[in-house]
């Protein structure tokens, strides 16, 4: 069997890749860039490269394969890019899948789409407010595409299955906050973090094991799944492990739980305040999904992961004084 990756060569993109190619699938992507992919020595991975919003190159991609797993998007905040790539090109792969008569369209969405939480833990019929989110465009853009892949599932037959998911990672990790908080330790300075916030990370090597679960499943057609590894984690242990990570003297001042603050650690990304605890039980369920690490496992991952962006961190903070040295 042929599976297209779109965004093949993203951070969750390469696991999954890499998770198909193990598994014995023939493996085609579809992004911009080839970086992360092309060391990977493997007849059954083509790449192709180009963008979602090309109807052409998505022609190109999509003939011949039985199975897509959407990933690319631009996370962008400009609504023009949004709708011109985000929107355009969902809408080009579904067309494509359509004509093409693939078997199963995976969507990456995201939990952003729930907005602020009515309830916990948090499941797929939580009411849907992408506006509260804290990236609004990006929300209502997931959303909207999340609709659109229904409406080729009930007027075009195509089997489509949604994911939504918070924060993921692997031996590397991102995020604009835990690098403000890293920064911030290293300099000494006090780390001021919500008191009840946090979310369910997802491993990357779970959500690889989530699309292939997923992938000809029939109970999975037309349905959206929340999933995660499985372990709720707070923005304190965060901190925490930030703290034993950098060996900081900097302090933890907790935010009130309900309270909102300014602080340049936390942005301005309002859904850090909100405690995303995702409801698996529906994957679990339907798909046989059960994550792979219990949570001394996430937690000893993350601590990893945390240390390998602390030596990133500080290896910019030398080079950025080695190039503005004091006078």
């Amino acid at each position: 069997m042929k599976i297209l990756v779109t965004g093949g060569s993203g951070f969750i993109g390469r696991t999954v890749v890499s998770d198909l190619l193990a598994h014995n699938f023939a493996v085609r992507v579809l992004d911009k860039t080839r970086e992360g992919l092309t060391e990977i020595k493997d007849p059954s991975l083509e790449l192709i490269q180009g963008g979602i919003e090309d109807p052409e190159k998505v022609q190109e991609a999509v003939t011949g394969v039985e199975v897509i797993f959407h990933l690319a998007e631009t996370f962008s905040a400009n609504p023009y890019e949004v709708l011109d790539i985000d929107i355009r090109g969902n809408l080009n792969l579904l067309k494509a899948a359509t004509e093409h008569g693939v078997k199963h369209f995976l969507f990456a969405s995201t939990h952003r789409v729930y907005g602020r939480p009515r309830y916990l833990p948090i499941d797929e019929e939580h009411p849907l407010h992408p506006e509260e989110s804290g990236r609004a465009l990006y929300a209502t853009a997931k959303l909207a595409n999340e609709k659109l892949c229904l409406i080729y599932f009930q007027e075009h037959n195509l089997p489509v299955t949604i994911f939504r998911f918070w924060w993921s990672f692997a031996h590397k990790i991102g995020g604009k906050v835990l690098r403000s908080m890293i920064d911030t330790a290293l300099r000494g300075e006090p780390i001021i973090v919500p008191e009840q916030a946090g979310g369910n990370f997802l491993h990357n090597d779970d959500a690889a094991l989530a699309f292939r679960k997923a992938t000809l499943n029939s109970l999975a057609y037309g349905e959206t799944f929340n999933i995660s590894s499985g372990t709720f984690t707070s923005w304190v242990e965060l901190a925490e492990l930030v703290l034993e990570v950098t060996d900081s003297s900097s302090r933890l001042e907790l935010i009130p739980k309900g309270e909102r603050g300014e602080e340049p650690i936390m942005g301005t990304d309002h859904s850090i305040y909100y405690e995303c605890n995702l409801d698996i039980s529906k994957a679990e369920r339907l798909m046989g999904y059960k994550p792979r690490y219990d949570p001394q496992d996430i937690k000893g991952l993350l601590r990893e992961a945390i240390k390998d962006l602390v030596l990133t961190r500080k290896k910019g903070m030398s080079k950025n004084t080695r190039s503005n040295p004091k006078k």
